[in-house]
């Protein structure tokens, strides 16, 4: 398998590249999992809701994942980066196991700690569920899917760092390729096993949880042999300096899942409040998830994207590309959001009742629509600065921002909001804290970004 230099070439066309196969596998999972939510709308709204419950709790799982994903994508590009660096300026060679090494030591990483976190979870999910507002006759259902689902993200995230080690190597192409071919196999299997098509057992939740985890198993097998064979893994001495790779992968990792689980926390305490509007307004809060889950796939690739263009140009110090490939990813986060506020502004209501007809819950999800797009591109500037701040090995300024625009500024004004305008308020403290941290995030990281690379030229002058 052959690796790319993404530190060559104009850098729309470098980003384009990886980002293409990214949006691919992106944009067919959400949308595999937005029409699984229409299934799961077939069965009733109290499916829908039982299934919006456990949104935090997947999201908190993916997040720990995601974090050690960012850790290892930013400590590979960079090393990638600084190898290609030695090559081209005479400089003292870069170790030759190391991208390797740090590959299959995340790999470890990932499966160990998902296997330990996946069974605390299993072990609450009754009283963590009945504390977020679930009615106790709402348990059998989340169960019903989290006993399954649990095991099986032990699959995904597995599956995902694999994903991330191509794609920090330069090799984008083929995971993309590998979550669009699952996700149509998930596809494929959610209704047969969903609704008991051609004789099998109705599984209902259950089974949206058993598509999941056969086509996790399928990606992780196949990710795996391409990891393999693309010598992106040692095939020797596999915990020889595990410690030591461990803490680099982690000095970036901690950083970044402490970062993405204040989402999940924050929306555990969001979905408490919505629920007392009752099980109609959980329902349409998740229908609306589903759906700007949908509408931002294009900035979660481009987030995907933009840290390992950002970790091997920073390590090749090219520099100019670095500020220029941001600010691409800046143009297209403030272009893509405006392009999708209008329809959701218009036609929220009506692509909602696709999923759950209920009049309440399209109600509650087309006030959503209608207001929270306005925000996507400023969120998409977030989402750029702070994934570029992790590949420069910088993780903090990620988790600082996060920090103030979940704890800070959402969750107290949201519940302010919420106490004088009902949920709407809600969602109105949604659109602000997007739209006022991706103005932050934008200035704070040029100004970084500027004074880092003076830092380093100053120092190569002296030197």
């Amino acid at each position: 398998m052959s690796n790319h230099d993404l530190t060559q070439g104009r850098v729309s066309t470098s980003l384009a590249k990886l980002t293409a196969p990214m949006m691919m596998g992106v944009s067919s999972s959400i949308v595999v999992q937005t029409l699984e939510m229409g299934f799961i709308g077939q069965l009733g709204t109290a499916y829908v809701a039982a299934i919006t419950f456990t949104f935090p709790l997947v999201m908190i799982l993916t997040s720990i994942a995601l974090g050690i994903s960012i850790g290892t994508s930013s400590v590979i590009a960079r090393s990638v980066g600084s190898k290609q660096y030695s090559n081209t300026s005479g400089s003292e060679p870069a170790d030759a196991n190391d991208v390797p090494r740090l590959g299959t030591h995340s790999l470890i990483l990932v499966f160990v700690a998902m296997v330990v976190i996946a069974a605390l979870c299993w072990l609450i999910i009754d009283p963590l569920f009945l504390a977020m507002g679930a009615e106790p006759e709402m348990l059998p259902l989340i169960h019903s899917y989290l006993d399954i689902y649990l095991p099986g993200s032990v699959l995904f995230t597995t599956a995902m760092i694999c994903g991330s080690i191509m794609r920090a190597n330069g090799s984008a192409a083929i995971p993309g390729i590998i979550m669009t071919v699952g996700s149509v196999i998930n596809l494929i299997l959610d209704p047969f096993l969903i609704f008991g098509w051609f004789g099998l057992p109705a599984m209902e939740l259950a089974g949206a949880a058993t598509a999941m985890t056969l086509t996790r198993f399928l990606t992780l097998v196949v990710t795996l042999w391409y990891v393999y064979h693309g010598s992106m893994v040692l095939t020797k001495d596999v915990f020889k300096g595990w410690w030591t790779s461990t803490k680099r992968i982690l000095h970036i990792g901690v950083p970044a899942i402490a970062t993405n689980l204040i989402g999940p926390f924050t929306a555990a305490y969001i979905t408490f409040l919505i629920a007392d509007y009752g099980q109609d307004a959980v329902a349409g809060f998740g229908v609306a998830g589903r759906l700007e889950a949908l509408a931002a796939m294009l900035m979660f690739a481009l987030s995907g994207s933009i840290g390992p263009f950002v970790g091997q140009n920073w390590g090749a110090r090219e520099f100019n590309r670095v500020r220029r490939g941001v600010n691409v990813s800046y143009i297209f986060s403030l272009s893509w959001g405006f392009i999708v506020a209008v329809p959701l502004f218009f036609f929220g209501e009506d692509i909602a009742r696709l999923i759950d007809a209920k009049p309440e819950v399209v109600k509650v999800a087309g006030i959503y629509l209608a207001l929270v797009p306005w925000s996507y591109g400023l969120w998409g500037v977030l989402m750029m600065s702070s994934a570029s701040f992790n590949a420069l090995g910088k993780p903090l300024p990620s988790t600082a921002l996060s920090f103030a625009r979940m704890i800070v500024v959402y969750v107290p004004l949201a519940t302010f909001l919420n106490d004088t305008m009902g949920y709407v308020g809600i969602f109105v403290a949604t659109l602000i804290s997007n739209a006022l941290f991706g103005v932050v995030s934008w200035k704070w990281f040029s100004v970084r970004l500027a004074n880092m690379t003076k830092m380093i030229k100053t120092q190569s002058v002296s030197a």
